[in-house]
Order: structure tokens, then sequence, then C-alpha cells
């Protein structure tokens, strides 16, 4: 192999080299791109002490009572996010990977567990949005996932749809008896949710500084009781509440910074 020979340096060369990394405060050696995971979660809608209520074990039905007093049995439900991004507070939006392809969550599972579901290596820098985009389960795009895809309770409800609940409610009828519902409704629309993350650090933009060891984690939550307000299953109207259901989704849903959610 042919030598390049020694590269030799004046003294007044590296005087003003040092001085250079000295004014840099060495964040040429100190600086890194940083991992950012996003993480999905859900629970019900906390109390009047800001406490979350246990609505019903993992793998379990959640009963609950809405403000119309009908008091809800959710069998079944899920929600499917289909794509993330994060923007800077300025510069262009960073489409993240999701590497095990699109997250059906379901409400049934364990509440505030938290799942990674997308992730990006981050510079330096401030950043202020969160984009989520919650959409259609398609099976043949989580089969492409680089890594193994979630796990699917049931593709044949699940395939083709964004938002599901499913279950019944009741009420009593004021002659000593029960009014009693069934409902499933679904939605295949797209919804696109901005949250924002300028004020999420201490009421300062969400940062990466290029020295987090561990990384840095936002966790997006949903509150599965607040599809439900203001519902009176008595008259409702199924296709006027499946429409309202891309809106009732991104009203509920919010993020915080780390994964600690309680």
């Amino acid at each position: 192999m042919r030598s390049l020979g020694k590269i030799r340096l004046s003294a007044g060369a590296t005087a003003v080299l040092g001085g250079a990394l000295l004014a840099a405060g060495c964040d040429v050696f100190s600086a890194q791109p940083v991992r950012a995971v996003i993480h999905g979660a859900h629970h019900a809608v906390r109390d009047m002490d800001g406490k979350l209520p246990n609505y019903g074990e993992p793998g379990m039905v959640r009963i609950f009572t809405n403000d119309l007093g009908w008091t809800i049995t959710l069998s079944e439900g899920f929600v499917v996010t289909t794509a993330a991004k994060i923007e800077p507070c300025e510069g262009e939006g960073l489409p993240m990977g999701l590497p095990f392809g699109p997250f059906p969550e379901y409400f049934l599972d364990r509440d505030v567990n938290v799942v990674d579901f997308a992730n990006i290596d981050l510079d330096a820098d401030k950043y202020c949005s969160l984009i989520i985009e919650f959409g259609r389960y398609q099976g043949a795009l989580a089969a492409m996932a680089e890594d193994q895809p979630f796990a699917v309770q049931d593709l044949s409800r699940l395939e083709g749809t964004s938002i599901y609940l499913a279950g019944y409610a009741d009420k009593p009828d004021g002659k000593g008896g029960l009014i009693t519902r069934n409902f499933g409704f679904r939605s295949a629309q797209t919804v696109i949710k901005t949250l924002d993350l300028s004020m999420l650090d201490d009421g300062k933009p969400w940062e990466i500084k290029g020295d987090e060891p561990g990384g840095r984690n936002l966790t997006v939550i949903k509150t599965y009781d607040d599809f439900f307000t203001g519902v009176d299953f008595e008259n409702v109207d199924q296709a006027a509440f499946e429409a309202e259901l891309p809106a009732r989704l991104a009203a509920q849903t919010r993020v915080i910074s780390g994964i600690q959610v309680y």
C-alpha cells in the first residue's frame, strides 16, 4: 500500500486549529445523531382527582359510563397508526421509519402500556411538531415490514379499517328494566393529527442536544372512552357517528415526552 506520508502542521497552524475546536465547545466530538423513538399508549379519561380509572384488565372488556348515563361495555376496539413525521422548528419535516409496519393498537390491551412503533435518528435541533397518520390497515404492507410485523387478532376485522369500536350499552328504562343497544362502529378514513412539541420540554421545544446516550422518547396517547362522550345510544345515527370518528380520534389524541404514563 502506498504511503501518503506524514502531514506536518506549523506551530501557528496548530494553535489556530486548537482555538477553533475550543470555540466550538468540542461539539464536533460530542454531537451525534440521536435515536428518537415514538410509542403508542391508551387509557381512559382521568377522574376529577387526576387519577387513571381501571375499567378492565388486559384482554378483558372495558366497562364505563358516559356523560349521558349509558353504561358501555367495549368488547372490541382498535386504531391503526400508519405513518409518523417529526418537524424541526425551522426546516422540513422528517418521515420516521415504522420498522414493524402499520401499528394496530387494541384498546383491550393493557392500559398505559407503551409500544414503540416508529423511530428516526435525529440531529441536534429543536423540534416543534409530531405528525401522526391513522389509516387503513393493509396486510400486504405489513408483510413488507423490515422487522416482524405487529401481532394481529382478527385480520378480517382489521383489514381496510382505521378505527373500530364494538360492544353494547345499557341504561335504566325508568321502569325497573334496562334499555340495551348493541353497537359496531367502523371508519376507513385517514386521520392526520399534528401534535405540538413546541412547549413539551418544560415550556420549551422538544430538543435533541446530540449527547443523549439512551436516545429520546415520545408517547402518543389515546383516551378510548372519550369516543362515546355525548352519545345517546337510543337515538344514535350510525352513519353520522361513524363520520365523526376521525374527528373524535384527533380530539382525544395527545403526546407526552418520555414513556412514563401515569
